[in-house]
């Protein structure tokens, strides 16, 4: 991953312990009955306003990974983005759209590039493995929460990829490419992306 940043996004950024943490802090001075839970909200509202200011790339479509070194569009970063609420509609509508229109670039066997499917790390390892061009699980919760904003039956395809490759692998990897596969039985591949299509589910739900 990218060693030398001025800030990077969002794999060192505690930013949904902070965002998060922030209204949470409002939610509980509010049962406490103290008048300062607006600070909290403001303080949550000035994370993401942050984040937007200097991640964003308008023209793209997609954030960035970082702001000097390793400035490469992150699929990874623009898909939590949404996930947790930092994108506003009309960037996760952005977003959602770019991951159905360049879906076979970014998606192989239900599983997620870190990048576009032209872009490597500026400074990583051997290209087509590992962070730099392997296919994971790990973001797939996030990235069909956002796809299904503009193709549901992508998003839930992704997930029955996903699944399939687990069956026909007899196998949870961290990451896979063609002839490649790295660290067996990862434990995150087969659990976290449950939040995101858990939440995406939730959403039609509430919609209907």
């Amino acid at each position: 991953m990218p060693a030398r940043t001025l800030e990077r996004w969002p794999a060192t950024l505690p930013i949904r312990s902070s965002r998060g943490g922030c209204r949470q802090m409002a939610d509980l001075v509010k049962v406490a009955g103290r008048d300062d839970a607006d600070r909290w909200i403001r303080d949550a509202a000035g994370v993401t306003d942050r984040i937007n200011r200097v991640f964003w790339d308008e023209a793209f479509g997609l954030y960035r990974a970082a702001t000097i070194q390793c400035r490469e569009h992150d699929v990874w970063g623009s898909a939590f983005a949404t996930r947790i609420g930092v994108a506003d509609h009309d960037r996760a509508m952005r977003i959602a759209r770019y991951f159905k229109d360049h879906y076979a670039d970014i998606v192989k066997r239900g599983q997620i590039r870190h990048l576009p499917g032209d872009e490597y790390w500026e400074v990583a390892g051997d290209r087509d493995k590992y962070q730099n061009g392997a296919y994971w699980a790990t973001p797939v919760g996030w990235f069909v929460y956002t796809l299904d904003l503009a193709d549901p039956a992508l998003a839930d395809q992704t997930v029955i990829d996903l699944v399939s490759d687990f069956i026909s692998t007899h196998d949870v990897n961290e990451c896979v490419n063609d002839g490649y596969r790295n660290a067996p039985n990862y434990v995150v591949s087969a659990t976290l992306p449950l939040e995101g299509i858990r939440a995406m589910l939730a959403r039609r739900q509430h919609s209907k």
